[in-house]
């Protein structure tokens, strides 16, 4: 990042809305087991590109908090929205992961703990002794340099042991290049290992990718103050859905219709497996939206309305994934796709209304 305002802008969003606290030697353990492994994690992993609210779901069930995965993508906005940057692409996630866990943890009656530290030699001594404690950890990186592939993939993994050399963690999402198979194994699964300096590449590679301030974080949950009044969580949700524009980025309604007009700039010219992972993601995560506003808050009509709405995004979400993957590029399939994907914004446009709305009646809980 080579504008000097833009690095201290976006530095000033980290250091602002993540919360983060520096690592301190004195807080931590000063002697802990060469070896550890905390076998109250179960390993839960998808095949969706959706290892944020995964991540979350499994530390939770650590803390006796069993729900499906549409609850914390839900209380985590995740799976409400999209967002477009032109160096990054299209894809159907909402809120940015690290403030959703922030807006998620106290609905869970959990306290969220963002730390971070430039030392390596810290950062792997935390990690040790907060596995020793119990806590399973969620940490950033990048998966294609943990798996030694070159393309860089934003990620997280949860760590549930370690021993001299490495770390033993759970995938959250199975895919290439992962070697690992979708589904949830009981807790104390053996799970997968990587060296201390794989893991260090990962995470370091990961604060580059995104230009944090510092190289090496790592969140941890605890017990904490549970929250009732959703009116917090419409409004963030309402606000991922409907979008907007921001230091380059453009989320929500707005950045599928930003992806629509670049998809209608190119024309034939367009490649459409550029947006085949968010189309995958958007069918697959609305219908879960759906049935989540449906079970939930089933005598509530505007949520219901808001679910229709989820259900039509899907549709054209799904329209669009099956023409990117039976066409080739043509002026006929690009205009096709760029309507479908704006039919999909207006949807989602008219669900996050009402979740403002409904944000706006004060408090809601549920």
């Amino acid at each position: 990042m080579h504008n000097p305002l833009m690095r201290y802008m976006v530095h000033w969003y980290y250091r602002t809305m993540y919360r983060p606290t520096p690592l301190n030697v004195a807080s931590l353990l000063s002697d802990y087991p060469p070896e550890h492994f905390i076998d109250t994690v179960p390993w839960i992993s998808v095949r969706e590109a959706l290892c944020q609210s995964t991540a979350l779901q499994m530390i939770a069930a650590h803390y006796g908090i069993e729900q499906p995965r549409r609850h914390f993508d839900f209380l985590m906005g995740f799976t409400y929205g999209a967002s477009y940057r032109s160096d990054f692409g299209f894809i159907t996630v909402g809120t940015d992961p690290e403030t959703g866990l922030i807006m998620a943890a106290p609905y869970l009656g959990l306290e969220r703990r963002y730390l971070f530290t430039d030392d390596a030699s810290l950062y792997l001594r935390a990690l040790r002794a907060y596995l020793a404690q119990g806590y399973p950890i969620r940490v950033p990186l990048d998966m294609g340099a943990l798996y030694g592939q070159t393309e860089a993939l934003p990620h997280n993994e949860v760590l549930v042991g370690y021993d001299e050399g490495g770390f033993t963690y759970y995938e959250p999402v199975s895919r290439p290049p992962a070697p690992s198979q979708p589904g949830c194994l009981p807790a104390g699964a053996p799970g997968l290992y990587v060296t201390d300096e794989r893991l260090l590449q990962a995470v370091e590679k990961e604060s580059g990718l995104f230009s944090y301030p510092w190289r090496y974080p790592l969140l941890i949950f605890a017990p904490g103050p549970m929250h009732s009044d959703l009116t917090p969580v419409w409004k963030q949700n309402g606000q991922a859905l409907v979008g907007g524009n921001r230091w380059g980025q453009v989320w929500g309604a707005a950045a599928i219709e930003r992806q629509a007009d670049e998809i209608e700039r190119l024309g034939a010219r367009f490649d459409p497996a550029q947006i085949e992972l968010g189309l995958e993601i958007g069918a697959a995560t609305r219908p879960d939206n759906a049935t989540y506003l449906r079970e939930r808050f089933n005598d509530q009509s505007d949520l219901q309305q808001a679910a229709d709405h989820f259900d039509c995004a899907a549709c054209h979400y799904q329209a669009a994934l099956d023409g990117v993957r039976q066409s080739d590029s043509s002026s006929a399939v690009a205009a096709n796709l760029a309507s479908l994907l704006r039919q999909a914004a207006e949807a989602e446009r008219a669900a996050g209304q009402i979740f403002l709305a409904r944000s706006n009646k004060g408090r809601v809980t549920r």
